[in-house]
């Protein structure tokens, strides 16, 4: 592991916007910070990241000296900001070997760090958002400590503000990309067509890579359908059971769900409640879902959620 997440990895560059722009400036502007603190700082490295209750996500990293972290995830437990950024100030450490912490203690021997300076990007109501941070391999022997620490927390304060507003900006980014996508649409549902639904998937992986968004697909198969109108009506009885959800047409019996927050859609219940509700509408329906792993390609998510169904599907034949 890393200083910044404790774990090692190829980095994952972030690709130009295609969704919010507010996404896409942030995105923009932690790359700055982490290149500005790098060039003028004498810290080994620098990164942002998203936190959340879950994860610790590098969005944006430089480093010399070990691994880049750029779109690597990890449980937030095993971050030196969870366990060092408790209040609104950035904090200075000038060797994690001797901390008080022995988990800091550890992480430090284990992976041949020793100082770190950190500050943590908030809402205005306090809430955490993620971090600027950065690490050295050998002690830090800067004369300005205060400084340092005031700089960072500067450049924390100035992303947290960004990072804010970017997420509260995410519902309507999604509304907005759904409408986009209608522009190819299916004939028989009304719903975006397979294309549409690429236009989708690649918004959602936009976003992902910018914020450090969950990512999940869902993949229902409605069964043999003799009909238009038996299309027709199992893509309502999906949007009745579903509501305002990026449901598209993915092919002759298939209906796909891409969506980001897994609190607000947990693509494990999306895909039983849809399952259930076109079964009890008289179609012998089956489902599939994945979420998006770590350096993930969109794609490659969308056919974990197909092998998914595949399994299911097989398994219901077989039974």
């Amino acid at each position: 592991m890393s200083m910044f997440g404790w774990s090692g990895g190829a980095a994952a560059a972030v690709p130009p916007g295609r969704g919010s722009d507010l996404g896409s400036v942030f995105a923009a502007s932690a790359a700055t910070a982490v290149a500005e603190l790098s060039a003028t700082e004498t810290f080994d490295g620098f990164a942002v990241a998203r936190m959340t209750d879950r994860s610790w996500t590098g969005l944006a990293a430089r480093s010399g000296a070990l691994p880049d972290v750029t779109g690597l995830s990890f449980p937030v437990g095993q971050s030196a900001c969870h366990h060092l950024l408790v209040d609104r100030l950035p904090v200075l450490a000038r060797d994690l070997r001797r901390h008080r912490n022995p988990v800091l203690r550890t992480m430090a021997r284990e992976h041949g760090v020793t100082s770190y300076v950190g500050a943590p990007l908030r809402r205005a109501d306090g809430r955490l958002l993620g971090s600027v941070c950065g690490y050295t391999v050998d002690r830090w022997a800067g004369s300005d400590p205060g400084g340092l620490a005031g700089r960072v927390g500067d450049a924390a304060d100035a992303l947290g503000r960004q990072l804010s507003a970017a997420l509260d900006a995410v519902a309507d980014d999604r509304r907005a990309a759904y409408d986009r996508a209608l522009a190819s649409r299916d004939d028989v549902t009304g719903l975006p067509d397979r294309r549409g639904w690429g236009l989708l998937l690649q918004d959602e992986d936009d976003r992902a890579r910018h914020l450090a968004e969950d990512l999940s697909v869902v993949v229902l198969d409605v069964g043999l359908v003799r009909s238009v109108r038996g299309v027709r009506r199992a893509a309502h009885v999906l949007r009745d059971e579903l509501g305002d959800v990026s449901l598209s047409r993915l092919g002759n019996r298939q209906f796909g769900v891409v969506g980001g927050d897994l609190a607000q859609l947990d693509p494990a219940a999306t895909a039983t409640r849809a399952q259930d509700a076109l079964r009890a509408a008289g179609y012998a329906a089956t489902s599939g879902w994945a979420v998006r792993e770590p350096l993930e390609s969109v794609v490659s998510t969308w056919w974990r959620a197909e092998d998914a169904l595949v399994r299911v599907r097989s398994g219901s034949a077989a039974g």
